[in-house]
């Protein structure tokens, strides 16, 4: 769920809604990669832990949990203007310490530092590691341990670099709400791409085992790619999360990065409550990840396919004690919710409450908001917070549990995953320990933030217990202590289960994927009206990364750009070749000319608006290139894309991708691999494209204040000149009402404006507090109508009774102006008795 607040919100695409969300893509994956895949790794012991003041391990006929080890705490740094709490856990006992030659980025926060430069004296000094308390381990379940010196430190592997002007990860298009709303329970957001069906499922995804100690170089690199080492990786993140902090306003974040069944790095930054003083601490203070609660739902999901009680190609309401109404006869199915293509339109209504005795119940909710299926299902992508929630409440209607009951019970609690919880307001035990909320450092905190489709996004944790999650999930072979997955569903779950645009990222089981260049990597992003989360996961590297930080959107989306981008470009850089731009450049390019809108949008109530007012523009430039205006470099600029293959583009200075997806000569969408596959653009109706009809509406709302303004004064002219106007009773019955239908027409814009202007600022004004003034605005609408008709007999009477030609002129220009109000009351679906949107 993302919050920015400007009127742009109210447009396109979707991202992110509460939940949505680093530009971390960006190079092909090396020739062999691309050929072969990555070569398939023997299982190896796990969580091999250092104990500082211990003698090395002994070998351990059994399995036993890995706690925490407490190191030693380091001398606190004086200078730093921001607080930081530290839990590593090193992959090797013998690692060293941070030594000169270990550098942290430039003091700008955008250098990708090498091992030979010095450390900038601006880097905030390490600071004092917290103690885990509560001793609880993230563990493993591995091969007998082998002493401690006998350990190699994990290597480099060749991995995917990002492109230094993609957007945030996952970043969703402009969304078709607010974006406070849009945001909100999605990037989330969200994503785009295009048509599905007929993609073989992955069936496995293979381990890279390379073993050895050496330092990769990047073929016609100068610099040699730095060790990932939890010293090395602490260094880095050091150097460039406590600058984006103090530039974009934020109150704190949290890093957690995991990697082969080990916590490299949980550490806090800045304040989880500015006006006490308190610090970030990654194991302890409790964010709001937003949308990555999506992925709990379908890892829930999956636990009951396994036990054969969920068939995931099922009409839905086989599962359900209310009807989801269907799309010409076919139904959704469980597959469809996990991918977001159920075909539902965006649903805002209830999305969030204002206080605590607003809540409604899981079941009330879905029964409430139904929102209309616009889509066939299957064939077109677009992001759905209600169809994860109707997602949980399958799983709660199969297991005959409460879904907060149920994920404590078989997610949280095998995972030892003490301090989070999807339950509003929190348990007595973890409130004290939750973040304020701020939409910046400098204010004063929001109230904590009410989810109604709780499962799509209400989840409080910790860092330390999303290291938890993101090993599990990518333990894929097993070898983990707390299984909640099979390694058989784990690989269904994380594999490519739809490809909507061919050249395109595919969308798996619930989670974001990228696999169209550099290693596979899947993940989802989250976004409050505080907190902008990212979660991704390279399973083929067994190495996850949590983001999280409490602040304003903006701020907290460049911060997790930069820093998942910076640590993939950092450990797993890779060259893409070149390719040169096709003859067909322009030709194609051509075809692609117009309006688009998001997948991802309201068309059946008032929040259509959204569509008019968000559209992006697809033209082509003098060098033959591309440009599309919803994707932008992050100063703003739109990108520029060359064709490299038929209908595939790549960023000029880049290596995003932009495809277009055709049905013989017709393009049907257009999305970038900026963005997940879980939206697209698609071309707007001539019909109501707003190429014609927002200039005509400025018109049209021009002539009628116009005629407002004017009837006043040609009174009081007629008045000062002695020359009245003189009408048949009938006629001045007429001309007063359509002055005062005027008014009531002008009235209703601005009404209508209000409206959208207090959704944007609060998305707690969804949960029904403005339906009066909605049910208001819905009767001004219906009253459009008659002042048409009064507007029109008007202009017939002037048109019979005056000579004046001036006239005639101005009340056939009001009557016009009138019926196409009606118009836009009808095509913008303001005009509607129901109060679901």
């Amino acid at each position: 769920m993302k919050s920015k607040r400007s009127m742009r919100g109210i447009a396109v695409s979707g991202v992110a809604v509460m939940m949505l969300a680093g530009s971390l893509w960006a190079q092909s994956p090396p020739p062999a990669e691309a050929a072969t895949g990555a070569s398939p790794r023997p299982d190896q012991p796990q969580a091999v832990t250092r104990e500082p003041t211990q003698a090395p391990a002994k070998p351990a006929p059994t399995p036993v949990p890995t706690p925490l080890p407490v190191p030693t705490p380091a001398k606190p740094a004086a200078a730093s203007a921001f607080p930081a709490t530290t839990r590593a856990l090193p992959l090797s006992s013998a690692a060293p310490a941070i030594d000169a030659g270990q550098a942290a980025p430039a003091s700008t926060g955008t250098a990708l530092p090498t091992r030979a430069s010095p450390v900038p004296s601006k880097v905030p000094a390490k600071t004092p590691v917290v103690a885990d308390t509560d001793a609880a381990a993230i563990a493993v379940k591995a091969a007998p341990a082998k002493p401690a010196a006998a350990n190699k430190p994990t290597q480099p592997v060749a991995a995917a670099a990002a492109n230094a002007n993609a957007p945030a990860s996952f970043a969703p298009l402009p969304p078709p709400l607010p974006e406070a709303i849009a945001d909100a329970v999605d990037p989330a957001p969200v994503a785009q791409a295009t048509a599905v069906a007929g993609y073989p499922v992955e069936t496995s995804l293979a381990r890279d085992n390379e073993a050895s100690s050496e330092i990769l170089v990047e073929p016609g690199a100068v610099a040699p790619i730095p060790m990932l080492s939890a010293p090395d990786l602490e260094a880095y993140v050091d150097g460039l999360v406590p600058l984006a902090i103090a530039r974009g306003g934020l109150a704190g974040a949290v890093v957690v990065v995991v990697r082969d069944g080990q916590v490299l790095l949980a550490k806090g930054y800045g304040y989880a409550d500015v006006e006490k003083r308190k610090p970030m601490d990654a194991a302890r203070t409790l964010v709001r990840p937003g949308s990555i609660s999506k992925l709990f739902v379908w890892t829930a999901a999956m636990q009951l396919v396994e036990q054969g009680k969920l068939d995931l190609d099922a009409d839905v309401n086989r599962y359900l004690d209310f009807k989801i109404r269907d799309y010409a006869g076919q139904p959704a199915t469980m597959r469809q919710l996990m991918t977001h293509s159920a075909g539902f339109e965006e649903s805002a209504k209830h999305l969030f409450a204002a206080d605590e005795s607003r809540l409604l119940p899981l079941d009330r909710y879905l029964k409430q908001v139904q929102p209309e299926r616009v889509y066939a299902p299957g064939k077109v992508p677009a992001y759905s917070n209600y169809g994860a929630a109707l997602a949980a409440y399958v799983v709660q209607r199969i297991s005959k549990q409460a879904f907060d009951d149920y994920i404590e019970a078989n997610v949280l609690v095998p995972l030892r995953m003490r301090q989070s919880s999807f339950r509003q307001p929190l348990p007595k035990g973890l409130a004290g320990d939750m973040a304020k909320s701020y939409s910046s450092a400098d204010g004063a905190p929001i109230p904590f933030e009410l989810v109604n489709p709780a499962p799509a996004g209400s989840l409080s944790a910790t860092g330390l217990d999303m290291a938890r999650f993101m090993i599990a999930q990518l333990d894929e072979r097993g070898a983990g202590a707390a299984t909640i997955l099979q390694p058989h569903s784990l690989q269904t779950l994380h594999a490519a289960a739809s490809r909507p645009i061919p050249g395109l990222d595919a969308m798996a089981l619930g989670f974001f994927r990228r696999d169209t260049r550099g290693p596979v990597v899947i993940g989802h992003g989250g976004a409050t009206e505080a907190f902008q989360s990212n979660l991704v996961l390279l399973p083929a590297h067994g190495l996850g990364l949590f983001v999280s930080a409490d602040g304003p959107g903006s701020a907290g989306r460049a911060l997790h750009r930069d820093l998942i981008k910076g640590v993939i470009q950092r450990y797993f850089p890779v060259r893409g070749a070149q390719q040169p731009t096709l003859p067909t450049a322009r030709l194609h390019a051509e075809q692609l000319v117009g309006r688009y809108e998001n997948s991802r949008a309201s068309s059946s109530n008032f929040l259509a608006i959204a569509r008019l007012l968000g559209s992006a523009k697809i033209g082509v430039n003098d060098d033959d290139t591309l440009s599309v205006s919803a994707f932008r470099t992050p100063d703003g600029r739109p990108k520029r894309w060359r064709e490299v293959e038929p209908y595939v583009w790549r960023e000029v200075g880049g290596d995003s991708l932009l495809a277009a997806k055709l049905v013989g000569n017709e393009v049907i969408a257009v999305s970038s691999d900026d963005v997940p596959a879980a939206m697209w653009l698609q071309p707007v109706p001539d019909w109501r494209s707003p190429g014609w009809m927002l200039p005509l509406l400025c018109l049209v709302l021009a002539v009628q204040a116009l005629a407002l303004l004017l009837w006043p004064v040609a009174a009081l002219v007629r008045r000062h000149f002695q020359r009245p106007l003189v009408l048949a009773e009938r006629d001045r019955r007429l001309r007063l009402l359509s002055f005062l239908g005027l008014i009531g027409n002008l009235v209703l814009v601005l009404l209508w404006l209000w409206i959208i202007t207090r959704i944007d600022a609060s998305v707690r004004m969804l949960d029904g507090a403005l339906d009066p003034w909605i049910r208001v605005a819905q009767l001004l609408g219906l009253a459009s109508m008659a002042t048409a008709v009064v507007a029109v007999l008007n202009a017939r009477a002037v048109w019979r009774s005056s000579p004046q030609r001036l006239r005639r002129v101005c009340a056939i220009a009001v009557a016009a102006a009138c019926v196409a109000m009606v118009w836009y009351v009808l095509a913008l679906r303001t005009l509607s008795w129901s109060l679901v949107y």
